[in-house]
């Protein structure tokens, strides 16, 4: 019998304690495994280099690459060209003079960190001059042709006359404006650019009803502007044969800018004086505004000519505002304004005070008067395209007729009790002022009180009756 050791081989074979532990177990394979091919390892190839494009003659030379790095540096971040009239904000970002202001024309904030920017600060504020100066060393010429392009674009904005579409204004008269939307903000700082800065104004167009609809005297009336309007030298018949006259939007008033007064946000608040008359033969649309290519209509220089043919051509006419001179229709005018002082004396002389004096000139006074009247503006934007001022006051002296006839209706539809309390009214009124109106918060107070009076005398007249 014999033993075996641990360690010692028996049959060629060793032997080991742990022989038992390390016997492994044959893996359990599925029926199919032996005949499906095992797969490969896919090994990660990476892509080749990229080929080096040959180096541009720029890039090669250390001088052109850094004059290119230094283009880019000085470029506008706003139209992405050259800085012209480079302007640095507080946050160190620097921009073109002329985008930086149309942007705060939108927006009151730097538009690279959006950092709160002041209107006023950039008004009149002067231009880097290192950047500007850098850019005159090292690109001269293309700065040059910068400056070249946007005189040219203003020049072409200017060669036809910025319009405003607001309200009605007459020559020889002022008109306040608000300047606040930002179109008009890039027009008014345009004209202050110009050596005379002026722009025109033309009242809103309105869609005119028919013929037909309107009473007999607005038809009347009608008829007295069109037979004025037609003694206008015009061209373009073709053209305004089909838009009504009474719009009033191809004629307009030259406003010549007299003071500027701008604001913390960047709106303006301009003091104008109405120049002379025009009408539009062209028009056109620059950022957001209306240009216009215009002409000068003025008033024919032979008055008593005209008159004296249009008096002889007019000899069997019956109507009687046809022969009427300039001084009986302007002495229509003043009894109508003496009306005016005796009823509600403050209306004429806080005009005269606060407005224009009253001018004897009869082409000026026949504007003035309009201004005056309580009409509505597109009727008064008749007197713009008439060339004649004894034309104008004849028109002028229609209205008065149409107001007088009016308030003369009212006054017989009136009731006893209402006729009262007019000549209560009227007659407080001439105790208290006379013909002289205190100046200042002093005569509103009086006015107040005195219409305050007039009217709790009415209600007690109305209450006992």
């Amino acid at each position: 019998m014999s033993s075996s050791l641990p360690g010692t081989s028996t049959a060629g074979r060793t032997h080991s304690p742990d022989q038992g532990l390390r016997t492994r177990r044959p893996r359990s394979r599925s029926p199919d495994a032996t005949s499906r091919p095992r797969k490969r390892r896919r090994r990660f190839q990476h892509p080749p280099p990229p080929r080096r494009s040959p180096l541009e003659p720029t890039e090669r030379d250390p001088a052109a690459r850094f004059e290119k790095e230094l283009l880019s540096e000085l470029t506008c971040d706003i139209c992405s060209q050259l800085f012209v009239q480079p302007v640095t904000a507080p946050c160190q970002h620097t921009f073109c003079a002329g985008c930086l202001h149309r942007s705060l024309d939108y927006n009151m904030a730097c538009p690279i960190c959006r950092d709160g920017l002041e209107y006023t600060y950039f008004q009149e504020h002067p231009c880097n001059k290192l950047v500007l100066a850098i850019i005159l060393q090292t690109f001269p010429e293309a700065y040059a042709e910068r400056r070249a392009a946007i005189e040219t674009e203003e020049r072409d904005a200017r060669l036809d006359t910025p319009i405003m579409v607001c309200q009605l204004s007459y020559p020889c008269m002022p008109t306040m404006l608000h300047f606040f939307e930002p179109r008009y903000r890039l027009m008014l700082r345009r004209c202050l650019a110009t050596p005379n800065p002026r722009f025109g104004m033309i009242p809103p167009p309105r869609v005119a009803p028919s013929s037909s609809h309107l009473p007999a005297s607005q038809q009347q009336a009608g008829a007295v502007g069109q037979a004025a309007s037609t003694s206008t030298a015009t061209t373009n018949h073709a053209s305004n044969a089909s838009r009504p006259s009474s719009t009033g939007n191809e004629y307009g008033t030259m406003l010549e800018i007299r003071r500027v007064q701008m604001l913390a946000d960047g709106r303006a608040v301009v003091e104008t004086w109405g120049a002379w008359r025009f009408r539009i033969v062209e028009r056109g649309t620059l950022d957001g505004y209306v240009v216009a290519r215009v002409e000068r209509v003025d008033d024919w220089e032979e008055e008593d000519v005209v008159f004296v043919e249009e008096t002889q051509e007019e000899a069997g006419s019956s109507r009687p505002d046809k022969q009427r001179t300039i001084a009986q229709l302007m002495e229509i005018c003043h009894d109508f304004l003496n009306e005016l002082r005796q009823g509600t004396p403050w209306v004429v002389q806080r005009l005269d005070q606060n407005f224009v004096p009253m001018p004897a000139d009869p082409s000026n006074f026949s504007f003035w008067m309009g201004a005056l009247l309580p009409i509505d503006e597109h009727e008064k934007a008749k007197l713009l395209p008439i060339r004649s001022a004894r034309l104008r006051l004849r028109l002028v002296v229609h209205w008065i007729e149409r107001l007088q006839s009016q308030w003369a209706r009212s006054y017989a539809s009136a009731s006893r009790l209402q006729v009262v309390h007019w000549w209560m009214r009227r007659q407080l009124m001439r105790a208290v002022f006379g013909t002289v109106v205190p100046a200042g918060a002093t005569g509103f107070v009086v006015a107040l009180l005195v219409v305050f009076m007039a009217q709790s005398v009415g209600r007690q007249i109305n209450g006992s009756a």
